[in-house]
């Protein structure tokens, strides 16, 4: 079952990778950012993850990578925003 999640969570870095460096569109590259961070913690998770018992660490650090990852994000949306606001 732990193969699943590895497949999943490569599968998600790479399309993510993918989408951030073929896009032109920002907003399509920022989706395609948080794609790719979530490949990253799906991997991690599943790599630190034991049949037996779950690292509360490895926990705490993907919780707080969320949370850098949602204000990134926030932040990269204002910007973009911002970026085609003055276009006009």
């Amino acid at each position: 079952m732990i193969e699943i999640y590895a497949l999943t969570g490569v599968s998600l870095f790479v399309l993510g990778l993918v989408g951030v460096i073929l896009r032109d569109n920002l907003v399509q590259k920022l989706v395609s950012f948080n794609i790719f961070t979530s490949g990253i913690f799906l991997v991690f998770i599943t790599l630190t993850t034991t049949q037996t018992q779950n690292d509360s660490i490895s926990t705490a650090l993907v919780l707080t990578g969320l949370v850098v990852t949602l204000g990134a994000t926030s932040f990269g949306l204002m910007l973009i925003r911002a970026y085609y606001k003055d276009k006009q």
